[in-house]
């Protein structure tokens, strides 16, 4: 059900439709699609992804990204409470029932809270994938989840507030001893470690300022790169909205995740180009969506949004294990912005390389 809001959402909102009126119809014949043709899933496979009335054909999107939310959740459902894959306290449920309990609130609350997270990145990736755009409807949406969620479930909860003193207050968290040693919450991280006495673990205000300071790192990391990038090239690098797409996920998982999936995405990029090089699939109709049919885009453009959503995913649930390994530069200032700087000059490095000269059209001659 809710990748086929996500397949509305796909539909409708790159042409700026409403996404409540008209409801579900066929655009070639214009015909209402039936309640039971609009059965998830099973509706599409009835119908054989063709029209009732006039036979016009649907896009394979609508069962695609049905299925594949479906698996989503699932897949999610089975990591964050059938094992724990986070290790989180009074969350893991066995689904078979063997010991005859029922999943806590605990369970229900982080399975929810992160379930919203993967559908406004299902969401967002399929319209850039689609129409080279990331709604901002979508990210400042989800966003605001993010952010009354952290709020809720601030730092470290669900763990008690002190098991924040497994460090010492006050002692610097980049110490070798305690390395690996951050307890980690439904925010996996808080802003900064050791915690500011204004905002101490478990508050409300702590929260707050996580899930703001994962929004904004989210958007400045990817702005100060396409302005790198643009900078160098001199030319349009990146879009606006991949920059809504990581502030989106920084209110859920804290800056720390979103700047490090920011290069694990670009890594997913370029593979998801590779492949699509090699598949080369055919432009797909929105007939059954109620928009036109439009043309492909430009093939030469690289939609960001799907490798920065698998990147996000691939650093949120690597985290157990890249957590420890890089929490000296994330709690040090100084290494932090030495790495910054470094970077920094390496992309505008690399756009300067990267960079070609200008076309310029021949002079007519006269005759």
């Amino acid at each position: 059900m809710v990748g086929s809001f996500i397949n509305v959402l796909v539909a409708r909102l790159p042409y700026e439709k409403s996404i409540v009126w008209p409801s579900s119809r066929c655009f070639s014949c214009y015909r209402k699609v039936r309640l039971t043709d609009n059965i998830p899933i099973l509706g599409y496979l009835r119908l054989r992804g063709k029209c009732r009335y006039c036979q016009a054909p649907f896009s394979a999107r609508y069962l695609w990204v049905e299925v594949g939310t479906g698996l989503a959740f699932l897949a999610l459902f089975v990591a964050e409470v059938g094992c724990d894959w986070h290790g989180l306290p009074g969350v893991k449920y066995d689904p078979r029932g063997f010991d005859g309990a029922s999943p806590t609130f605990r369970a229900f609350a982080v399975f929810c809270y992160h379930a919203v997270l993967v559908a406004g990145l299902i969401a967002a990736a399929a319209i850039d994938a689609e129409h080279r755009i990331i709604p901002a409807q979508i990210t400042y949406t989800v966003m605001a989840v993010g952010v009354i969620g952290g709020v809720l479930m601030p730092w470290p909860w669900p763990h008690p507030a002190l098991a924040a003193n497994v460090i010492p207050p006050a002692t610097p968290w980049i110490i070798e001893d305690y390395l690996g040693k951050i307890p980690r919450g439904v925010q996996p991280w808080p802003f900064w470690g050791p915690t500011f006495g204004f905002a101490p673990p478990g508050s409300w205000k702590l929260g707050l300022l996580t899930s703001v300071a994962g929004a904004l790192a989210g958007s400045l990391a990817v702005r100060a790169v396409k302005w790198l990038f643009e900078t160098g090239l001199g030319r349009e690098a990146l879009g606006l909205g991949d920059a809504d797409l990581l502030m989106m996920a920084g209110a859920f998982l804290g800056w720390q995740i979103v700047v490090l999936s920011l290069f694990v995405g670009s890594f997913a990029s370029l593979i998801l180009k590779l492949l699509e090089a090699i598949v080369r699939p055919t432009a797909p109709s929105d007939s059954a969506a109620g928009t036109p049919v439009t043309g492909p885009p430009d093939a030469n453009e690289l939609p960001f949004g799907p490798g920065l959503a698998i990147g996000v995913v691939a650093t949120w649930f690597a985290w157990p294990w890249v957590g420890p390994r890089v929490q000296f530069p994330f709690f040090d200032a100084t290494m932090m912005g030495v790495l910054c700087a470094v970077m920094g000059i390496g992309l505008l490095a690399a756009a300067l390389f990267l960079r070609r000269p200008v076309e310029t059209a021949p002079a007519p001659v006269a005759r």
